[in-house]
């Protein structure tokens, strides 16, 4: 039996003390409700205390019957009242406000599951090898959209890669392919699309880009060295190519991609480059140029799109280009320009917007300069201008506006800059440096932000840096490092943050590295790196790795 109170009328007790006592009814009791509302049941607060109450009511429409059973006993503090779906309910506790990814840890070449979403995979320092965790294609393996998963290098381990099958996987200033985790280092990786996802590194040991490496070119074997490069300085070197360039290396360069390294040499080929990747370093040598530099390589620099590269050589044409491809290596050489240099090229540099090549070069005028055509090559020669390099050219850069460029000479004033503009070529020569460098300008570099121009020369200080303007030319020199490099400067660097100065020199250890503040200039000098190169160094460069 039920009882049912209408919701029209109360009910009424005998007398007062009723209302203070219980009333006993066998289940189940009933509450009728009006033709409009819902019923409700009003616990009123003591009279003593007003007329206010606590009211439970149901829905004023309802689809179908339901009972909600009370746990049987009391939560703990904090907890909250849950459902199961079924009307029984339970106290339960709040999830943690801190988000955890369950771990999945992978020691060998991994592809991922459904099972995968929203869990980090883990590479631990006990596997010493370089592992490939692949995304499959979404036609595989239908990972919703919005699903997120981290892939983690435990710090003191050996990288991974992650690769996609088929999809899209895009990273940092939309780099579409794969993507290198370093020790110490998380990247995220978030489906966008159906067939889409888009990477970038939570934490890593350099910026909030990529990773950057930094190499050398010095004349014993195996003439390159490569290293990872933190904010603290040099990581562990990088395992040595399997082919090893055949000569003293004089010069290297970082497609701008950061997946192709050239080093130009002494001994044919003259030109050697690889594929590269800042987890793995050297890739398999890339084939030699059908047609082949004419003598030892000395500088090296591809283009700004990455679509050709340079080589400055010994002996006619003094200069080598060709097409350019990170995934089959050279292609067909140019031809040659119509008006050569005049004497053995020592440099090369592209212009920023990849319109204009230069080649420092012995022999009057010293420095001659092209405009450049990826699908035609060399264009006809600039003027030469109105004011020479003082002597033989010994290396040449850009500045990043592309509106300077610089020549270092081996004599007096040793560096020498001019306006550039590549419609028309050279301008009026820019007053020399009030103090010049000490001795022959072997290498010159501007920093990133165009504010500073550094000449790597013989004679100490060995390294000579100035602020740079380009309406009026050379600052007043930086002060001097004060641990200087420890013999004949030949070449020089920043790094692609401008935040860091390299320079590669002829004594033990054979690099030298700063600390770079374009207002106050030279920093304490960065460790030397735990591997040295184990020679003479004649060339530095820094890439920021894709």
């Amino acid at each position: 039996m039920s009882t049912i109170i209408d919701g029209t009328a109360g009910i009424t007790f005998p007398d007062a003390s009723t209302q203070s006592k219980a009333v006993s009814q066998v289940t189940p009791f009933a509450v009728t409700a009006s033709a409009i509302a819902g019923a409700e049941l009003q616990l009123p607060e003591a009279t003593a205390n007003g007329v206010n109450y606590v009211a439970i009511k149901a829905a004023n429409a309802l689809t179908v019957n339901t009972t909600f059973t009370l746990p049987s006993a009391d939560g703990t503090n904090g907890q909250f009242l849950q459902t199961n779906g079924s009307g029984a309910l339970a106290f339960a506790s709040l999830p943690s406000s801190v988000v955890q990814y369950q771990q999945n840890i992978q020691s060998a070449d991994y592809t991922l599951v459904l099972g995968d979403a929203g869990k980090q995979i883990f590479h631990p320092v006990a596997d010493a090898n370089i592992r490939t965790y692949t995304i499959p294609a979404n036609a595989s393996v239908a990972f919703p959209i919005g699903t997120v998963v981290l892939f983690t290098v435990e710090n003191g381990g050996t990288g991974v890669n992650i690769a996609i099958t088929s999809d899209t996987l895009v990273f940092g200033d939309g780099i579409t392919g794969g993507v290198s985790v370093l020790p110490n280092n998380t990247v995220m990786a978030i489906k966008v699309t159906a067939t889409k996802w888009m990477a970038n590194y939570l934490y890593q040991g350099y910026g909030a880009k990529s990773t950057v490496s930094i190499a050398i070119a010095y004349t014993a074997s195996p003439y390159i060295s490569a290293y990872p490069w933190f904010p603290s300085g040099f990581g562990v070197v990088y395992a040595n190519p399997a082919t090893l360039p055949t000569g003293s290396g004089n010069g290297v360069a970082f497609n701008p991609a950061g997946t192709s390294i050239a080093v130009a040499h002494t001994t044919t080929p003259f030109i050697t480059a690889y594929p590269w990747s800042a987890v793995t370093g050297f890739g398999t040598k890339y084939t030699d140029p059908a047609t082949l530099p004419a003598q030892a390589g000395n500088g090296v620099a591809f283009n700004p799109a990455g679509t050709s590269i340079a080589v400055a050589h010994t002996n006619t044409p003094w200069v080598a280009a060709y097409p350019w491809s990170s995934s089959t290596g050279f292609g067909t050489k140019y031809t040659n320009p119509a008006t050569l240099p005049t004497g053995d090229g020592q440099d090369v540099a592209f212009n920023p917007a990849g319109t204009s090549i230069a080649v420092a070069h012995t022999t009057s005028p010293y420095v001659s300069a092209y405009p450049w055509n990826a699908g035609t090559g060399f264009g006809t020669k600039y003027t030469d201008p109105a004011t020479l390099p003082t002597a033989n050219g010994l290396s040449v850069a850009f500045s990043p506006a592309g509106d300077a460029i610089a020549v270092g000479t081996n004599n007096s004033p040793r560096i020498q800059a001019y306006p550039w503009n590549a419609s028309t070529g050279f301008g009026t020569k820019f007053a020399d440096p009030a103090t010049l460098p000490a001795g022959q300008g072997n290498g010159v570099a501007f920093n990133p932000a165009g504010t500073s121009i550094a000449v790597a020369h013989g004679t100490s200080p060995f390294i000579t840096a100035y602020p740079w303007n380009v309406s009026t030319g050379f600052g007043t020199k930086y002060t001097d490092p004060a641990t200087l490099p420890a013999s004949t400067g030949n070449g020089v660097a920043f790094s692609p943050a401008g935040d860091a100065i390299a320079v590669a020199h002829s004594t033990t250890p054979f690099i030298t590295t700063y600390p770079w503040n374009a207002g106050t200039g030279f920093g304490t000098k960065y460790t030397n790196p735990a591997t040295l190169p184990p020679s003479n160094s004649s060339s530095v460069a820094f890439t920021l790795n894709s």
